[in-house]
């Protein structure tokens, strides 16, 4: 294949353009393959067909592929592609000049049709320049249109709004197959609006000025800047003030979290048109607020903005976005809005394995949302999120590989994760042999996240043994290598990680306070030891579990202080290790799950955590001084060592308490305890993991699921 673009300067940011062919297939059919960047979608003969490409690492593309019907009634086929280049650094790809790529094969192995072949357009009703839609994503999504591009997608005339453009010629990166199954695409329907109101407006309200917007020309952070905004939605859904009764907004509820293409059917009246806006969440605003969806909750901006002609259209949103409630509103002229609906974007093969009942309501429902966690948060890589950020980050990925193992039967994601891992270069903002803690993305600030890189070493160590797959092993040897060697500047006299450099996380809770992980921070090296072990093991190399080992029995010395294990220790006036005196529950979570103690060895504090602590700990009269875990990975890491040791009873009892409210909410499990954050996060998807180990030790062994097969 060969590469085009419009002729544009190739880093010009949020840029829309369209490629179209009409081509007779032959009677055996063929197979159009693409290549785009940085995201494309397909129609055929008008039917969207698919969005892509799966993302992948610096320098290379992964080639979609869709097979064209050759029979009597469907030779000619019209195939109209849309890319749109963001171009700016986020952490849901990397940042990279647009390219399309295209070509036809017929059954015979002839090239039939080449990307020199297709017509091109700019799509000129994107409106351009608009503010970010997260520090994490690209831009949010408004339109102008003069009319419905449904018969243009289907060959008819360009409307008002698409120009056509030569073309140029541009570097093709190294291709690779896509390696993710083809997202179904079905289709969402809202139903009838639950509420009805009349919009009114506050003037006085502004939207927040996050750091997307604030960071704006600091030099790294790309983006345009707010008086070079042609349009902000933000500011038009900050004033938007509900009076029930009348008409002008309508408030839908697809009864759980979603995650695909918000679709609008809608008919704009002559002789205005229409501004429409469409907000949206995953819950809805508390009491009181002015209007029941607040799409500026938290840090991304969840909000689609459309100026119609009159006329009718069906819109579709170019980018996906996580939802349960939707509200509509008209914010000037006149229009019906017909149908209000979404095209999901999620794994096709979140059933692929059957599983069998849990013989428990609860546990069945936790199950089925840990199932849809899982689809929306594995679609080309293991995602944490589905909305603010749609980035492959490492440790989730641990845990929702074990998800994806669970409800498919095959590791596919987790395979094309670790090898966009494998194949990432170096990237200049990050010290020598560090690797990014999210991946394909861009190392924004130079942040990284060193104890990531450490759950990426249990990762390759689990995948390997989980599916008998070297080659991700042997692709990463390098990496690994060089990785340790980073690690090793940072090691004390006691072979432990001392004033770690980069974010040190252990957890969302107060474990993961400044003065909790200063020093040589317990937790993060109970991590080290089981990292090095894991890498012993990778690279054939005993001497790297010896000194694994060795750091283990460090840690718990010095972290015991003969009634709990304590978060850190820091240098005193003379240079001597002293404790902080700082407990948590999930520092004690880390030292019983990497072995630095056991039931046996620390039975006090083991039954202590095991009895007195958890979901259900009330916080005002049971240990008020230790602070709470959190989700990420405290409460998992509780509820895996209560499985390990045989707790199946409480485990299964503990995931009612800490799920089911989550389910009830949303659908989906969350990344927080609070709605504060991603109510969809693809690490939670192993709930069902935890519940199906807990159920098969009832059974007996648990064998792995392949299609058509029970657990």
């Amino acid at each position: 294949m060969k590469a085009l673009w419009i002729d544009l300067p190739a880093d010009e940011m949020n840029v829309t353009a369209a490629f179209r062919l009409t081509l007779d297939v032959p009677a055996g059919g063929a197979v159009l393959r693409i290549a785009a960047a940085d995201f494309h979608r397909l129609w055929i003969n008008g039917r969207l067909a698919a969005h892509g490409p799966a993302r992948t690492a610096h320098g290379y593309a992964r080639v979609d592929e869709f097979p064209l019907a050759g029979g009597a009634d469907e030779r000619r086929s019209v195939l109209f592609v849309e890319v749109h280049s963001a171009h700016v650094p986020c952490f849901d790809g990397v940042e990279q000049d647009a390219f399309f790529a295209a070509e036809a094969v017929a059954a015979d192995g002839r090239v039939i049709a080449t990307t020199a072949d297709f017509e091109a357009w700019r799509d000129e009703t994107i409106v351009q320049r608009v503010r970010r839609y997260s520090y994490q994503r690209g831009f949010v999504e408004s339109r102008r249109m003069a009319a419905d591009p449904s018969a243009f997608r289907h060959g008819g005339a360009a409307p008002e709004g698409w120009t056509r453009v030569a073309t140029v010629p541009r570097p093709l990166p190294r291709l690779l197959p896509r390696g993710a199954p083809y997202p179904a695409l079905a289709f969402h329907d809202a139903g009838a609006p639950v509420r009805r109101g009349a919009l009114e407006r506050d003037p006085a309200a502004t939207p927040p000025q996050r750091r997307e917007v604030t960071l704006v020309g600091n030099g790294w952070f790309k983006g345009f800047a707010p008086a070079e905004w042609e349009d902000d939605s933000a500011l038009d859904a900050a004033q938007l003030v509900w009076r029930d009764g009348g008409s002008g907004t309508e408030l839908y509820d697809f009864g759980r979290t979603l995650t695909g293409f918000i679709s609008l059917r809608v008919r704009a009246a002559a002789p205005t048109g229409a501004t429409v806006l469409v907000v949206f969440d995953e819950v809805l605003a508390p009491d009181g607020a002015p209007f029941p969806v607040n799409p500026l909750r938290a840090t991304w901006t969840r909000i689609l903005k459309w100026r119609l002609a009159p006329g009718d259209y069906d819109l579709l949103a170019f980018h996906p976005s996580s939802v349960r409630f939707a509200a509509t509103a008209v914010l000037e002229g006149d229009a019906a809005i017909e149908r209000l609906g979404l095209v999901d974007f999620e794994n096709p093969d979140k059933s692929r394995a059957l599983l069998p009942p849990t013989g428990d309501a609860t546990l069945d429902a936790i199950v089925g949302a840990a199932r849809e966690t899982f689809a929306q948060n594995a679609v080309d890589l293991l995602t944490d999120c589905p909305s603010r950020e749609r980035a492959g980050w490492l440790f989730d990925s641990l845990f929702t590989g074990r998800a994806e193992s669970l409800f498919t039967g095959r590791n596919l994601l987790e395979r094309a994760f670790l090898e966009n891992y494998a194949l990432a270069p170096k990237l200049a903002e990050l010290p020598d042999g560090m690797l990014p803690m999210c991946y394909p993305a861009e190392a924004l600030q130079g942040e990284f996240i060193a104890n990531w890189t450490l759950w990426w070493l249990l990762e390759l160590a689990q995948y390997r043994d989980r599916t008998g797959d070297d080659s991700i092993v042997a692709a990463s040897r390098a990496k690994i290598a060089a990785l340790l060697g980073w690690f090793r500047k940072h090691e004390n006299a006691d072979g432990l990680l001392e004033d770690m450099p980069g974010w040190v996380f252990v957890e969302w809770s107060a474990c993961n306070d400044k003065d909790h992980v200063s020093g040589v921070n317990f937790p993060s090296n109970f991590l080290y030891a089981a990292a090095l072990e894991a890498a012993g093991s990778l690279l054939d190399d005993a001497a790297l579990a010896r000194r694994g080992a060795a750091a283990r029995e460090a840690a718990t010395r010095l972290a015991w202080n003969g009634e709990w294990f304590e978060d850190n220790a820091v240098r005193d006036a003379t240079g001597a290790l002293r404790p902080t005196g700082h407990v948590t529950e999930t520092g004690q979570y880390y030292a019983f799950y990497f072995g630095g103690a056991t039931p046996e060895s620390h039975r006090a504090l083991w039954e202590r955590l095991r009895d007195e602590f958890g979901p259900r700990r009330d916080m005002t009269r049971v240990w008020p001084e230790i602070p709470r875990s959190n989700a990420i990975p405290g409460a998992y890491m509780r509820l895996e060592l209560l499985l390990r040791h045989g707790r199946h009873e409480q485990m299964l009892d503990e995931c009612r308490s800490f799920f089911e409210p989550m389910v009830r909410s949303t659908g989906t499990l969350w990344e927080n305890l609070s709605p504060n954050a991603s109510m969809d996060h693809g690490f939670a998807s192993s709930a069902a993991w935890l519940i199906h180990r807990a159920l098969a030790a009832r059974r007996g062994p648990m064998c792995q699921a392949s299609p058509g097969q029970q657990v």
